[in-house]
Order: C-alpha cells, then sequence, then structure tokens
C-alpha cells in the first residue's frame, strides 16, 4: 500500500508538468502547432506554388541585377523603400498559442507565466526582424545608386531596427490595453508613426530626422504608458491566437481540403450589394451565401492585398517584358488563394433544410472564385496598361491572364463526390 501510494506521488502528470514548468507548455504547444501545419505543406509544393516561386525567385534575381545596371533617373527610389521598408517595420503581432480552456488550468498560475510569454515574444519577433534586415539588405543595391545621397548601410539598418523595437513595444503595450476601442487606435497609432519615421529617415537629412524620430518616438511610448492596462490579457491574446491560426489555415485550404475552421469575420457595409442582386431567389441561393461570405472574410482582404503589391510591382516593370513574368505569377496565386472559397460552408446542412439544386454551392463557388479571379486580372492589367510596352505585347498579357482565368476554372469545374456529402 506504501509503495503504491509514493508511486502516485510521483507520477507526474503532463498538466502537472505544464503548471510546475510553463516554458515546457511553451515548446509543446509550438511542436504541437507544426505538427498539424507540416502535413500538409506537401500539397503546397505539389500544386506547383513552389516551383513558381523558385522561378520567380531566379527570374526576379536576373531582372533585379539588370535593372540596377541602367536605373531610370527620375527613378522614384524613396517611394518604393518607403513601400517596401515600412510594412516590415511597422506590422508586429505576437503568438503565444494560448487557447479558451487554458483558463481553467493556467489562471492560478498567472504569475509564473513570465517565462512562455517570454519564448512568445522571442518566437514572434526573430522572424520579422530577419524579414526587415532581409528587405533592407535587397534593397541597398537599388537605394545607393538611385539615390543621389544615401545614407550609411549600417545606420540606416540600426535605425530600422531601432524603429522596429518600438513598434514591437507598441503592439505588445496595446495588446494589454483593457479597452478594445484604445487598442484599435493604438494600432492605428503605431502604423502611422512607424510610416511617418521610416519616411523621416528617407527624406529628411540624418540629424532632423533624427530629431523628429526621437522626439515622436518618446512621446509615442510616453503615450503607450499611460493607457490603463491588464496584468494578463487572456482575451486579446486568444482572438490574436484564433485570427492568426485562421489565416494559417485559410492559405492552406487553397491547396487541400482541411476540416472546418472559425475564420475572423470582417463588417464591410460597402461590400452589400455584392450578394444583395441574388437575395429571394431560390436558383442563386447559394451564390447570395457565398458572396455575402466571402465579402467579409479574411480571404477578400488577402485577395485585396495581393493585388495591391501586385500592382505596385507591376507598374515598377511596366516598361520591361518580365512584366508577362509577374503578372503570371500574380494571377495564378490569387487564384489558388481563390480555391479557399470552395471551403465555405461545406459542412452546413442547408441541402437538409431547403430544397436546393444539387451542386448548388459547388456551382455557386465556381462563380465566385471565377468572378474575382477575373477582376482581379482585369485591375493588374492597368499598370501595364499605363506603361510603354507595344500594343500587341499588352494584347498577349490580356489573353495570358483570361488564359489562366479560364484553366483555374476548369480545373475546378468538376464537382467534388464530397461537396454535397
Amino acid at each position: 500500500m506504501t509503495q503504491t501510494r509514493t508511486k502516485e506521488a510521483t507520477t507526474v502528470t503532463p498538466l502537472t508538468e505544464a503548471l510546475l514548468h510553463p516554458e515546457a507548455l511553451w515548446t509543446s504547444r509550438k511542436r504541437e502547432f507544426w505538427g498539424k501545419v507540416m502535413p500538409y505543406m506537401r500539397y503546397v509544393i505539389q500544386s506547383g506554388l513552389g516551383a513558381l516561386v523558385l522561378f520567380v525567385l531566379v527570374a526576379g534575381t536576373a531582372l533585379y541585377a539588370s535593372f540596377i545596371e541602367q536605373i531610370p533617373p527620375s527613378f522614384p527610389i524613396k517611394e518604393v523603400a518607403l513601400l517596401l521598408v515600412a510594412p516590415t517595420v511597422a506590422y508586429t503581432t505576437y503568438r503565444t498559442l494560448l487557447r479558451p480552456a487554458d483558463l481553467a488550468f493556467l489562471l492560478r498560475i498567472e504569475h509564473q507565466m513570465s517565462g512562455y510569454m517570454k519564448r512568445s515574444v522571442r518566437y514572434s519577433l526573430w522572424p520579422r526582424t530577419v524579414l526587415l534586415v532581409a528587405v533592407w539588405c535587397v534593397l541597398w543595391p537599388l537605394y545607393s545608386r538611385a539615390e543621389d545621397h544615401p545614407k550609411s548601410f549600417i545606420l540606416s539598418l540600426a535605425l530600422l531596427l531601432l524603429i522596429k523595437a518600438v513598434a514591437a513595444f507598441g503592439a505588445w503595450k496595446e495588446r494589454h490595453y483593457s479597452d478594445k476601442r484604445l487598442r484599435i487606435a493604438a494600432r492605428y497609432i503605431r502604423y502611422l508613426w512607424s510610416w511617418g519615421a521610416t519616411a523621416c529617415w528617407l527624406w529628411l537629412s540624418v540629424p532632423s530626422s533624427l530629431l523628429f524620430i526621437g522626439i515622436s518616438g518618446l512621446a509615442y511610448m510616453g503615450w503607450l504608458v499611460t493607457g490603463r492596462t491588464l496584468r494578463f490579457p487572456w482575451e486579446a491574446h486568444f482572438e490574436a491566437e484564433k485570427a492568426h491560426e485562421g489565416r494559417v489555415y485559410l492559405f492552406l485550404s487553397g491547396f487541400v481540403d482541411l476540416p472546418a475552421t472559425d475564420e475572423r469575420r470582417y463588417a464591410r457595409p460597402w461590400l452589400n450589394f455584392i450578394g444583395n442582386r441574388f437575395a429571394l431567389n431560390k436558383q442563386f441561393a447559394y451564390r447570395y451565401l457565398l458572396m455575402k461570405t466571402l465579402s467579409r472574410s479574411e480571404l477578400l482582404g488577402i485577395i485585396m492585398r495581393l493585388v495591391v503589391i501586385g500592382a505596385v510591382l507591376l507598374f515598377w516593370t511596366n516598361a520591361t517584358e518580365w512584366s508577362m513574368l509577374l503578372y503570371a505569377a500574380v494571377v495564378f496565386v490569387i487564384g489558388t488563394q481563390m480555391g479557399a472559397v470552395f471551403a465555405f460552408h461545406r459542412h452546413d446542412v442547408w441541402n437538409e433544410v431547403y430544397p436546393l439544386p444539387n451542386h448548388a454551392r459547388h456551382e455557386a463557388a465556381l462563380y465566385a472564385s471565377t468572378v474575382v479571379h477575373a477582376l482581379a486580372a482585369i485591375v493588374l492589367l492597368l499598370p501595364i496598361a499605363v506603361g510603354p510596352l507595344t500594343v500587341a505585347f499588352k494584347l498577349a498579357m490580356i489573353g495570358a491572364g483570361l488564359l489562366i482565368v479560364a484553366l483555374t476554372r476548369w480545373k475546378r469545374s468538376k464537382p467534388r463526390k464530397d461537396d454535397e456529402d
């Protein structure tokens, strides 16, 4: 009996281990998350995206090397540098891998979670810092040649990292604000200050920019510490983690069928007309549902960002034949991402409630994905239309875009067996 009690007393369950050592819980959570994501990555590579990215990387390197040898005299290097560097400076978020159920077990050791959160901060900041360094290193050959009076590489990188550190501090403080409206306002102020500080460094002289960045940075951090904060913002961590995980699975759902996951919704009342035109029509019931869902989804935000980035890059390269390759790559990636529409409401039971036609959801998803894909392809042609390329080349690009859209639609036109299960 004594031996049994001793054995039970010395047995440590995983939960007990987590309560005693929160750092071990972080390692376990990180391993579990990537263990769920990595099996799907082979489908992403097999889809052709990996080969396309490699090809674009090689071709882009050759194009970049040839471009910096013949930079146009009026090239807007400061504007380009701001568009490339400022987002990497301003964007900062933190992955905590916390779950709502943790409140039941970890709330009691909230005061011991500092080790867990330190690992979360390191895990979140390192890749974003490396991205900033990589962007500046790649941009430097162009900046040093196109700028009349380029600033020092080391000094610029050090200052950008300092601005990034202040932005990271701001992102951490805004996560802890108790008022959600204040969190939103702080996020906008962080982006405004980060973009402004980067612009000052690019346009102003070194003394003037350092003076402005220093004073505004101190004022910004002083304002951050005046807000009312929570000691451990559980709900904010849960909300942010849900949004991060939803984006990852939304990206993967464009390449492989995934189980249904909760997705963040965005209020976009200016897009209500997209679905309203199909209202009160049984034949277009799923079109109404999917267009409403798409207009409020994270997917539409991703597509809009891809279109904006692609349009900027195409405007930059609209005088070279390389724009054809870039245009095809962006349209292909957008079409791939639009495959996520076919996962919308897959597990709903509308056919059990309403007598809808067979394969109605698939046909509506095909319609929604094709319309958005075609509109994105048309918008991406606008930077090419204002370029100096020949009319024949522009017509060839239009044909290439339509061909990619048509092939994508044809590939997805056959209904899957599990669409109506």
